[in-house]
This record gives C-alpha cells, sequence and structure tokens, in this order.
C-alpha cells in the first residue's frame, strides 16, 4: 500500500482527485444504478447489434465496461473471450459476481490510460467511456496496437456537447464503417464501428 492509499477516500477523492476513488465512490452510492434502467436496454442492444454484425464470435475488449452491462446483453456465442476493464474496482467486483462461471470473461481494475495487454482483439469498445479522456484520438490510436489487422473499435458516446467534442476529435483519424442511433427519454446516442486511418 502507498502513502497515498493511506489517506481517507473522501479526502482523495475531493483534494487530490484520485480518480478511481471517485468511480468506486459513485459505484458504491448508486450514482450509476440508473443505467440498469430498462430505458437504457436499446443504447446496449444497438451496441450488440453491431458487434454481432461485424465481429460474430469475435474476441472482445471493454474499455470503461463498468458494471458488466453491455456483456450481459450479448448472447454466448456473440464472442469467444471478453475482457472488461472499467477504473472502479467496486463496479469490477459486481462484473465479476455476474459472469463468474464463465471462463471466456475476464474483468479487470485498471485504468484506460495505463492498461497493458498482451492479447490481441477483433473490437475494442468504447461505451460512454471513451469521452472522460482529453484526447480520445490518443486513446485509439493506443489501443490499435491491440486489435488483429481486421478489428475495429465500437465507440459509444451520447449527443451532447462533450460528445461532439470527442466526435470531432475521433473523426479526422478514423473511418466510419457503420453507425446507429438510439433515443430514449434521457437523450440520444450514437455509436459507430470504426476503424483507425
Amino acid at each position: 500500500m502507498t502513502w497515498l492509499q493511506t489517506l481517507p477516500a473522501w479526502f482523495r477523492r475531493a483534494i487530490l482527485r484520485d480518480r478511481a476513488a471517485r468511480w468506486n465512490h459513485q459505484y458504491a452510492s448508486g450514482r450509476w444504478e440508473r443505467l440498469k434502467a430498462p430505458q437504457e436496454a436499446a443504447r446496449l442492444d444497438a451496441c450488440a447489434t453491431l458487434l454481432r454484425r461485424h465481429v460474430p464470435g469475435g474476441r472482445l475488449l471493454e474499455i470503461g465496461c463498468g458494471e458488466a452491462l453491455l456483456q450481459q446483453r450479448l448472447a454466448s456465442g456473440d464472442f469467444s473471450r471478453f475482457v472488461g476493464v472499467d477504473i472502479s474496482a467496486v463496479a469490477i467486483e459486481r462484473a465479476r459476481v455476474i459472469t463468474a462461471n464463465d471462463p471466456r470473461v475476464t474483468y479487470l481494475t485498471a485504468d484506460m490510460r495505463e492498461l497493458e495487454l498482451a492479447e490481441k482483439f477483433d473490437a475494442v469498445i468504447f461505451t460512454e467511456s471513451i469521452y472522460y479522456v482529453p484526447d480520445p484520438a490518443a486513446v485509439l490510436r493506443r489501443y490499435a496496437r491491440l486489435l488483429d489487422p481486421d478489428g475495429v473499435f465500437v465507440v459509444s458516446i451520447f449527443q451532447n456537447k462533450r460528445g461532439a467534442e470527442a466526435w470531432a476529435q475521433i473523426h479526422p483519424v478514423t473511418t466510419v464503417v457503420d453507425r446507429t442511433t438510439t433515443t430514449n427519454a434521457a437523450g440520444s446516442w450514437d455509436c459507430e464501428v470504426l476503424r483507425l486511418r
């Protein structure tokens, strides 16, 4: 344990801006429970449909997976391997409980800016996570090394100012292969299949 980890979580969140502590607090306090609401199903199903269409039975890496909500929308035959990564240990522990009996599924606690993996994937997925970094294009370039030559990115982003800013950085370095938009009472989301140029 480092000296930083010995400090109270509230202090790390508020004063030191510890990202992991902030996300753990948000998951533990129920802030993200709304993502499990039935109205969210269409957004997750749209991403799952694009994965089935472009990488059927593929090896999938989801960055910012939270509590495994996307993985739960996939049927057993939709993937041969699924690795989910999230900065929140609270979310990852919940994801592991849900998928404990599937040896093809692994969940890891890590910051997307620091993750190192040796595996290759058919798709790297960012569902509502890529706009939490200041340079989404750099993140895609970083994760491109984990894609097989025919691999794709699947990116889902909420339609708001922050989302538009993320797409403005992503689109100049990618080619859109497929896309869909879903809408519910909370707003609209774009989900795109992308290849790095």
